[in-house]
């Protein structure tokens, strides 16, 4: 049964996680059909600009000016910005002392330490305060000095459905009662205020590492967290697990001796999965991150049973690179539905054993929760879709919706979808008699967190950063907070949509298939893709549908095949021969397909223009010729004038 609640007037407006600062459209600009947004040519460095880059860019192969434009386009345009770009080392990282507060957290392990404490891990269920934990149980296992060791207590990570967000006061009182002197949280405890002062009335102290936004200092011994208003550490964008990474690289700094040589390059495959799930910058610092945690995947010699075991069922074992795609798309998913609606602890479970065939009964375990996990989204994204429709076509400036047959543990991905969908934040919330549980996704120009903090006098808990969100409420508050959210996104939602970016036109027509595996190759340097490092767009003009899209995964995606504007590919022309697959395009085809049904238009005559992406295949077939390229549809608009 869904919950039903009334329509509140608003204003619509989109915006483009990956383009922050891009100009706002004009409200007669043309959009793209599929993304609702107009498109953007970014303008590439001046002549001179690349003149200079083409002298200077530290790769042993000629270097196209395609690749230069996107290089200069990211501002890596001087020898030195290139040279830590394509050459990331662990020696560029920032000095973790500069994070506040570290000096203190690092004292007090150190105290833990020489008295051999009991201490106690508390971490989030999500990718980055599962892989959190890890790496602080594998330091704390570890960490020794003169002889002595801490007493480390079974690593505590809470069970969504029972426990809800935040750390859980019932293991609090537990730990105290156990004798435990020492709670280090990760991925959470910033605005756990109440819970920590509870710990240290109980005779606990507390370290934070976190990376969520707070008001108030919580009453812990330290509080490390990039995101403090008085932060002025170089990158912001550290999460939860980076932040743990930090704290071992202080540690080992302080006290050479007191880790192995070895520990900080052995979690870097966690570091890099942690980063990559909780969709951090993949610049500067993080990029390094990434790139050496990649490394480390793609190390027979080097990956931990679990990572290994979790690439077989994801089938990414074939001999490829593992890219930060891969992560997102493949691995954080498995681990996220553990966290979500199954055994949270097999997750981390999965991630720390040393024996292959626990590591593989784990993954599988991981891999039926995600199918559960994918059903599960799918019902809820195809109800939520009919729910929102009336309040998009009327323009609200977000959408909050509510069903008493939703599982709290796949909202946060049911909103993300309708994010992606509509490009307006959007809130689901899972009504459990009295008490409902709610999940909020954004978009770039709106602090989600912001307007819940505007709307907090209606919420029971809540938490999170600019771009996601939870939050618990009385269901008979719902329809007053649904008018507030709105009103509050009325005074705050960007003025017009975000524009699509693209890098480069690129003439399919006039390129052989060898031309687009070369430049592949090329952008392969540029790895790894992800937020903050989007991984380029090209548009071509003038193309018409060679067919009608054929449906996959029961409609929800789609396979394009467009041909030269003559009803023919060019001869020499095999590129543009290629299928373009798009990715949840279903929904808004079939919106268009019936308006142009309904204005008695064919889609066969029409010219098209296309956005699109181009990458390494992945997929080996077992007979017929391997083709290295694959082509990803983003966004497409009609050039025909009528």
């Amino acid at each position: 049964m869904q919950f039903e609640l009334p329509f509140e007037s608003g204003c619509a407006s989109e915006s483009d996680h990956d383009h922050p600062h891009a100009e706002r459209g004009a409200a007669d600009t043309p959009v793209g059909i599929l993304t609702g947004r107009p498109w953007s040519l970014k303008l590439g460095p001046p002549l001179e600009t690349l003149d200079r880059m083409r002298r200077v860019v530290p790769l042993d192969f000629p270097v196209t000016d395609r690749l230069l434009n996107i290089l200069g386009n990211r501002g890596l345009t001087d020898a030195r910005c290139l040279e830590s770009f394509f050459y990331p080392s662990l020696d560029q990282l920032p000095d973790p002392f500069l994070l506040r507060e570290m000096d203190r957290a690092v004292a007090r392990m150190l105290q833990a330490l020489h008295a051999q404490e009991k201490i106690a891990i508390h971490g989030d269920f999500d990718v980055d305060g599962i892989t959190g934990c890890c790496v602080l149980a594998e330091m704390l296992r570890v960490l020794s000095l003169d002889g002595k060791r801490v007493d480390l207590q079974p690593v505590f990570i809470p069970d969504r459905a029972t426990d809800g967000y935040g750390i859980a006061s019932r293991m609090i009182r537990q730990w105290a009662g156990n004798g435990v002197t020492l709670l280090v949280t990760v991925d959470t405890g910033a605005t756990a205020y109440n819970e920590i002062e509870l710990a240290t009335e109980l005779g606990m102290d507390v370290v934070v590492l976190d990376h969520h936004i707070f008001d108030e200092r919580p009453p812990a011994a330290a509080v490390v967290n990039p995101r403090r208003t008085d932060s002025t550490y170089p990158n912001r964008e550290l999460c939860g697990v980076a932040v743990a990474f930090k704290f071992a690289q202080a540690l080992q700094r302080r006290h050479p001796d007191c880790l192995p040589d070895w520990f900080e390059s052995s979690v870097l495959d966690l570091v890099a999965l942690g980063l990559v799930a909780d969709q951090m910058d993949l610049v500067g610092e993080n990029r390094i991150l990434v790139r050496k945690g990649l490394e480390v995947f793609t190390d027979r010699q080097r990956i931990r049973p679990g990572l290994a075991a979790l690439l077989s069922v994801a089938g990414l074992d074939r001999g490829f690179p593992i890219t930060a795609s891969d992560l997102a798309y493949q691995i954080a998913p498995r681990l996220n539905a553990c966290g979500r609606i199954g055994r949270v602890m097999a997750a981390c479970e999965l991630l720390l054993t040393r024996d292959p065939g626990v590591a593989r009964a784990l993954a599988a375990e991981a891999d039926r929760t995600n199918q559960r996990r994918k059903e599960a989204d799918l019902a809820l994204k195809k109800e939520a879709v009919s729910m929102a429709a009336p309040y998009v076509d009327r323009g609200d400036p977000g959408l909050l919706l509510a069903s008493s047959a939703w599982h709290k543990g796949v909202i946060g991905i049911g909103a993300a979808r309708l994010v992606e969908l509509y490009q307006l934040p959007t809130i689901l919330i899972a009504v459990e008699g009295d008490s409902a549980r709610g999940s909020a996704r954004s978009v770039a120009g709106v602090d989600v967190k912001a307007v819940l903090d505007s709307c907090s006098e209606l919420l029971v808990r809540y938490g999170g950063h600019a771009q996601a969100a939870g939050m618990t409420l009385r269901t008979s508050d719902i329809p007053v907070f649904r008018k507030r959210f709105l009103e509050v996104l009325t005074s705050v939602a960007p003025n017009g949509p975000i524009p699509e970016c693209y890098d480069l036109d690129l003439p399919l027509l006039e390129m052989t298939a060898k031309d687009t595996a070369d430049l592949v190759h090329e952008l392969e340097h540029m790895e790894p893709f992800g937020s903050g490092n989007r991984k380029p767009v090209f548009r071509c003009s003038d193309l018409r549908l060679a067919r009608l899209p054929i449906p996959l995964g029961g409609g929800v995606h789609l396979r394009f095949t467009f041909q030269g504007p003559d009803r023919s590919s060019l001869a020499g022309s095999p590129a543009l021969a290629r299928d373009f697959v798009c990715f949840g395009c279903g929904e808004a085809w079939r919106r268009l397909r019936e308006q142009t049904e309904q204005a008695g238009r064919d889609l066969l005559e029409m010219r098209w223009d296309i956005l699109f992406q181009i990458s390494r295949n992945t997929f080996r077939p077992r007979g017929g010729a391997y083709d290295p390229v694959q082509q990803l549809l983003v966004d497409v608009q009609t050039s025909d004038p009528s």
